[in-house]
């Protein structure tokens, strides 16, 4: 059975230290609303390299705290950036605020953020 977050994110805690996964949390809420805007405004401007690039760092990020579902949306976004497939990295894209936003919830909650 695939391990829950907290799983995965305890497991982080365990080989990283508590407090650099707390600095990565932070990091990520601060850098994933930027991602997200870099995002849209490159692929409303067909801008598929630029897109990609923050979709990538978006999956980097989330994979980093164990959010795998966003990860894999944000990488499905980034390879039809690659692919140059506009309409698929659109589409793809109005995924990615919705799942951000439960992984800040799920950070706001353990790591007490703002």
């Amino acid at each position: 059975m695939p391990k829950s977050w907290v799983e995965l994110i305890e497991e982080r805690e365990a080989q990283l230290g508590a407090d650099t996964v707390a600095r990565m949390a932070k990091i990520f809420a601060a850098d994933s609303k930027t991602q997200l805007k870099t995002i849209g405004a490159a692929l409303s401007r067909r801008e598929l390299a630029t897109a990609r690039g923050a979709a990538h760092d978006l999956v980097a990020n989330a994979g980093a705290l164990g959010f795998i579902i966003l990860e894999g949306a944000a990488r499905d976004c980034e390879t039809a950036c690659i692919s140059g497939d506009h309409a698929k990295a659109t589409s793809s894209h109005k995924h990615l605020p919705g799942l951000v936003e439960i992984c800040l919830v799920q950070l706001r909650d353990r790591y007490k953020l703002t």
